[in-house]
């Protein structure tokens, strides 16, 4: 095996146990998140479901992203096992950024 085999198998490892512990506090933000709609009228206000909706995706994006990085792993893929499994935490990143511009901009 290559060192760059190692080193990709090893990143993918890692990245997968990273996306399964990132479900823990997922299940406890996606609980919360709907207490965003206890104002009434709320479920048509689209700025909340803008908000919320990412939130509960995450669990089904990451345990799709889980599953789909073990198959090519175990078939000895390891470059594609490696993209797929850091797409979940792209898209944590990008929302965090995005909620961050929402934020700063609601301040002003």
């Amino acid at each position: 095996m290559k060192d760059k085999d190692k080193n990709i198998r090893t990143a993918t490892i890692i990245l997968l146990v990273i996306v399964m512990i990132s479900l823990i506090p997922w299940a406890f933000a996606a609980f919360t998140s709907l207490f965003a709609f206890d104002k009434p009228g709320s479920e048509r206000d689209p700025s909340v479901w803008m908000i919320v909706a990412p939130i509960l995706a995450y669990g089904a994006i990451a345990a799709g992203c889980i599953i789909a990085s073990a198959i090519l792993y175990s078939k000895n893929r390891p470059l594609p096992a490696l993209i797929i499994i850091a797409v979940p935490l792209a898209a944590a990143i990008l929302y965090a950024l995005t909620m961050g511009v929402y934020a700063v901009t609601m301040i002003r």
